[in-house]
Formats: C-alpha cells, sequence, structure tokens
C-alpha cells in the first residue's frame, strides 16, 4: 500500500490546478492514473501538471516594485498588480515512454502505450496516447487492470497570479511591502487566497559617490509570498467499476470517503539588486535576482485503492488509505548560478500610477500594475 501512496502527491498537484485555473475541465482524466502504477503516475502526472505548478511559483516573484526608491517616512502607495507566467514551448509536451519503467514492488506487470509524445497541461487540445496496464493473477494470468488515454493540453501556456499590494516607508529609506489576494471560494467548498511581506533598503545613501546623484537609485529588496488552498476532494471507489477485473467491495459507511481534504501551500522567496532612473513622470526601472519555490502538500481522509488478495484484485475500504500525504516538494527559477532579470516603467500623474515590466528567466513573467502613491 506504501507504493500507492505516492500517486497522490502528483494527484494533489493536479486537483490543485483544477481548481485554480478557468481551464480545468483538463484535468477530468486525472483518476484513471491511480488505478496503474504507482511510480508511472507520479512521473507521468508529474510531466503533465508541473508546468502549471512552476509557473505559479514563478508567477509569485513578480510584481514586488516599479521603482528602486524606496518611499519617505510614512509615504505609502497601494497597487493592484497581475503577473502572467508565460510556460516555455520545451515544457508544453513529453515523452511518457522515456517515464514507464517497470518497478518490481508494483501491482503492473506489463504496460501498452499508443505514442510517445503526449501534452502538458499547457499544450495543445490534442487527446494524449493511449495506456493500458496488466497485472499478473496467480493461477489465472494475466488481466487487465486499467486502461485510458493521457489527458489533453489546455491550449493555454500562461498561469495568472492577481494581487494587491501596499508599501509604506519608514526609517532610513526603508519601505516594509505587504500583498494580499482575498479569499476565494470555489467548486464545493474549496478556497484559495495568497499573502506575502516584503522589504526594501536604499544602497544609494550608504555609497558617497551615489548619493548626490538626484535621478539614479540604487536598493535592495526581498519577499516572501505564500498562496494556500483548501480543496474538498472526492474520489471514490466506483471509479474502479468499470474495470471489468477489478471486484469493488460495498462500503460499510456510506461516509467512509467522505473526509477527503487537501491542503496545499506554494511559497516564494526572492531577493533582487535594483536600479532605476526615476524622473517626473516616467520612472526606468530594472532587477536581477533570485527566486525559490517551496510547496508542500496534505491530503486527510480515506482514499480507496486497489490491492491483489489471492487471485483477486479488490478495492475496500480495508485496502484504504488514511491521511496519505504530507510532503515538501521544492523546486527554483532564477538561482545563483541562473539569476532573474527584470526591466520596466513606470508612469505616474498626479498619485496614480501605471507600471508594466518583464522578468526573463526559465519562466519568464510579464507584469502590469495599476495604483495610488504618496511621497
Amino acid at each position: 500500500m506504501k507504493k500507492y501512496k505516492s500517486i497522490l502527491k502528483i494527484s494533489s498537484i493536479a486537483l490543485f490546478m483544477l481548481f485554480t485555473t478557468s481551464i480545468y475541465a483538463q484535468f477530468s482524466q486525472i483518476g484513471s492514473f491511480m488505478a496503474g502504477s504507482a511510480a508511472d503516475a507520479e512521473k507521468l502526472l508529474g510531466a503533465y501538471i508541473s508546468p502549471y505548478a512552476n509557473g505559479i511559483g514563478a508567477g509569485l516573484s513578480g510584481g514586488w516594485y516599479n521603482t528602486a526608491k524606496p518611499h519617505g517616512t510614512l509615504g505609502f502607495d497601494i497597487t493592484l498588480t497581475m503577473n502572467v507566467a508565460i510556460i516555455p514551448t520545451t515544457d508544453k509536451t513529453f515523452d511518457p515512454s522515456f517515464l514507464l519503467d517497470r518497478d518490481a514492488g508494483s501491482i503492473v506487470s506489463r504496460v501498452e502505450l499508443s505514442g510517445n509524445e503526449s501534452p502538458t497541461a499547457a499544450g495543445k487540445l490534442s487527446t494524449g496516447p493511449q495506456v493500458t496496464y496488466y497485472t499478473d493473477v496467480p493461477f489465472v494470468g494475466e488481466q487487465q487492470l486499467a486502461q485510458f488515454n493521457l489527458p489533453k493540453g489546455s491550449g493555454f501556456g500562461y498561469t495568472m497570479n492577481p494581487m494587491i499590494q501596499a508599501g509604506i516607508g519608514i526609517y532610513k529609506e526603508t519601505e516594509i511591502i505587504v500583498r494580499y489576494s482575498p479569499e476565494l471560494q470555489y467548486g464545493e467548498g474549496g478556497k484559495v487566497g495568497l499573502w506575502g511581506v516584503g522589504i526594501k533598503h536604499s544602497l544609494k545613501q550608504w555609497i558617497p559617490g551615489l548619493k548626490k546623484l538626484p535621478i539614479f537609485e540604487m536598493s535592495l529588496m526581498g519577499g516572501y509570498t505564500k498562496l494556500y488552498s483548501i480543496n474538498d476532494i472526492n474520489f471514490q471507489p466506483s471509479f474502479y467499476e468499470d474495470m471489468a477485473d477489478v471486484t469493488v467491495l460495498p462500503s460499510i459507511n456510506p461516509d467512509f470517503y467522505s473526509n477527503q481534504e487537501m491542503y496545499l501551500g506554494i511559497s516564494n522567496i526572492t531577493a533582487n539588486l535594483l536600479l532605476s532612473a526615476n524622473l517626473p513622470v516616467i520612472c526606468i526601472y530594472g532587477g536581477i535576482g533570485i527566486s525559490s519555490t517551496t510547496t508542500v502538500l496534505q491530503m486527510n481522509g480515506n482514499y480507496p485503492f486497489p490491492e491483489l488478495q489471492g487471485t483477486q484484485i479488490i478495492v475496500s475500504d480495508d485496502t484504504s488509505v488514511k491521511n496519505p500525504i504530507d510532503i515538501t516538494i521544492k523546486s527554483s527559477d532564477g538561482s545563483t548560478t541562473k539569476p532573474r532579470y527584470n526591466a520596466g516603467f513606470r508612469l505616474k500623474m498626479a498619485v496614480v500610477t501605471l507600471h508594466f515590466d518583464y522578468t526573463y528567466a526559465n519562466y519568464s513573467i510579464a507584469t502590469a500594475g495599476l495604483g495610488i502613491t504618496l511621497r
């Protein structure tokens, strides 16, 4: 049963994507992966979903600044920002034939694959190849465990992170920044929200040769953003009833699987050196920095899984797994060996600002914002 726990690691990511994008219909076949090899499911679903997970994490690193100059003491701004992460073309397809290695501990004895290229979630609206799993049953022989097509892509190669951000100047040309996205309800019992905190400090004031320049600004900033999602899950034993060689035993308690819930948290930390030229109406700014994302997944409740018992493949309450997932997944985009580069401009009309910028990295980000600023 331990082997089947790893399936939920990637399934959790898939379900998060289902609930937090408008293209969730493409993930309707995700449950099929749970009937096959745990090792294969982790690899296949990981390859399919990871572009969106990486895009969301990258998007959380954007939009922190639109000038290198911190606010003066008690100066402030309130800005509505949208970060759009661009998923690279190379991440829109994957080759499943390289992922389907047999595992000696798996219930699957053989797998057939009808093709060697499949779209990821960010790929084209075309169905992926068909996967057929078989298992060897003692004294019976080979039986089909599951058959399904790898899911279509969405045709949408972007992720979007809207948020409200505010900054306030404190002592010694230092600015505290907070960001927030209201908690949104979706589906049946799901919710998602976002918060973050950062700091920006002027370096120009400490460098004698730069201190007197009236236009040029240089500062250092760092920020932390956390996006969280809590979802009600509905993965029932009835999923296996269409598999002719699988026996599904009825639950004694009809509410046995009603306690399924998933918590997902994606946190991003970024640090950047900022430069800007601040003119009366326009500010040209840019930065170079690093970014790292960590994802935490927790699955609670009871989940049905098949088990080979004698000469039968059984799904029952006794073969279920309770509270199977509590993991941390780390990824990065813009590391110390591959920094992220940013450039943009801000227009200021009285107290109203409008800014646009672009961040070049493995997952590049386009940012736009509208705000009110004072001092």
